[in-house]
């Protein structure tokens, strides 16, 4: 019985020390995603952002076709993309981003909280080895 025991303890302990070294390297893997849209989107390169989309990406009833587009009318506005990542909530295979976004121009700076505003780059599923943006997959 004591056997047993020892076993089933060493069995959690492995258990519990597996998940937050993976919810850590999620975490990192999410926040250079994040960082690597928002140099992809200062350099202009929207393919470098869309790389990053899940296939059936859908938010609030916006397919990849139109975050593309979306992006390049933020890019049409404003040269500049900083995100301030405070908090990276990983779900199995799942993962929502917390952070504000600040777009500058040379007239004006436009920062707001994700995804409270538009949630557009916060929601992530991890498929196929790697963490890819999914969007909320609401219709609306």
């Amino acid at each position: 019985m004591k056997y047993i025991s020892a076993l089933m303890l060493l069995f959690a302990l492995l258990l519990a020390s597996c998940d937050p070294d993976t919810t850590a390297a999620d975490e990192y893997e999410i926040r250079n995603i994040i960082y690597g849209i928002s140099r992809d989107y200062s350099w202009g390169e929207v393919d470098g952002i869309m790389a990053h989309v899940h296939p059936d990406f859908r938010h609030k009833g916006m397919y990849s076709t139109e975050l593309r587009q979306l992006w390049e009318n933020r890019r049409g506005q404003y040269q500049l993309l900083e995100c301030e990542i405070s908090d990276v909530e990983v779900n199995y295979d799942r993962a929502t981003v917390f952070m504000t976004m600040t777009f500058q121009s040379s007239t004006s700076t436009y920062s707001y909280p994700e995804p409270e505003t538009f949630g557009d780059a916060s929601y992530f599923i991890y498929e196929g080895g790697s963490w890819q943006l999914y969007g909320d997959q609401t219709w609306r």
